[in-house]
């Protein structure tokens, strides 16, 4: 019970704070996405931004290169190694931008979850399971932001 309680709080973050509250750290460069993923995000804080954005751990698990058995394995406080917890970071990121561009965690989400044109009619949240595809999506919402559509 007090777990369900701590992820209901959790859900209470402002976008602005993602990443001090949930990752401990503030990102203000490369350098540090590539400090905070050698020294590997927990699986709580996974768990966590899941739930700030309404992700279940299945869901979560498709954006990422885990499978759901690995998630549900680790511990809370247990840490992804370097490549999947620069993953979550990239996506956190990705997400928190998202909620700027958007306005809103709801507009975001909508659009996150819809095909799209501008990406080959593909839905966003089913290409960030890669790089590649992550960059798109944050290519996409650059664009977005800046008023170029595709």
């Amino acid at each position: 019970m007090p777990a369900a309680k701590t992820l209901k709080k959790t859900c209470q973050i402002k976008t602005s704070q993602i990443f001090p509250k949930l990752f401990n750290k503030e990102i203000s460069s490369e350098m540090d996405v590539i400090e905070m993923s050698r020294q590997g995000v927990t699986k709580g804080s996974l768990i966590s931004l899941g739930v700030c954005f309404g992700f279940t751990p299945d869901r979560l698990a498709y954006m990422l290169p885990v499978t759901l058995r690995t998630i549900q394995r680790y511990k809370n406080a247990q840490k992804f190694n370097p490549i999947i917890s620069e993953h979550i970071i990239q996506l956190a990121r990705l997400m928190v931008r998202g909620t700027e561009v958007f306005e809103s965690r709801e507009n975001f989400l909508r659009w996150f979850t819809t095909p799209n044109t501008a990406l080959g009619g593909k839905v966003p949240s089913e290409l960030v399971n890669l790089q590649t595809g992550a960059q798109l999506v944050m290519d996409e919402l650059i664009r977005i932001d800046h008023g170029v559509f595709a």
